[in-house]
């Protein structure tokens, strides 16, 4: 008699070493995943997934938190920067229009700023 691997249990062998190979890298509980999703079924599969997002979720919201304060804090910096005061934003976007028009040159024209951006950082002090 002739051993013969059938086509369903050479995809599932295939599925268990693809994930067994490549998971370990995206997901801390792989070995887990796959050891259950082959030994105790789709139910017992969900449930764990379901009892481990728990930590995955708040994880995410603690990186959210933290990014969403830390972009807050970058718009309060650049807000007290010099060069974005209503006054020097005004004055020197029209001085860039108008050596714009007249000398044709954006070089020109961005080099106006360069005061500006110097006196943000802490320049001239």
């Amino acid at each position: 008699m002739k051993f013969r691997i059938e086509k369903a249990v050479l995809i599932k062998l295939l599925i268990i070493g693809v994930l067994l190979f490549t998971v370990p890298f995206a997901v801390p509980f792989a070995f887990e995943f796959v050891l259950m999703a082959d030994l105790m079924g789709l139910e017992a599969l969900v449930l764990f997934l379901v009892y481990q997002s728990r930590q995955v979720i708040s994880a995410l919201g603690a990186r959210v938190m933290e990014w969403r304060d830390h972009i807050a804090a970058t718009i309060v910096l650049l807000a007290s920067l010099y060069m974005f005061q209503p006054r020097v934003v005004l004055t020197h976007a029209a001085g860039s229009s108008l050596v714009m028009l007249l000398a044709c040159s954006a070089l020109m024209a961005l080099a106006l700023w360069v005061p500006a951006i110097y006196l943000s950082v802490g320049g001239f002090t």
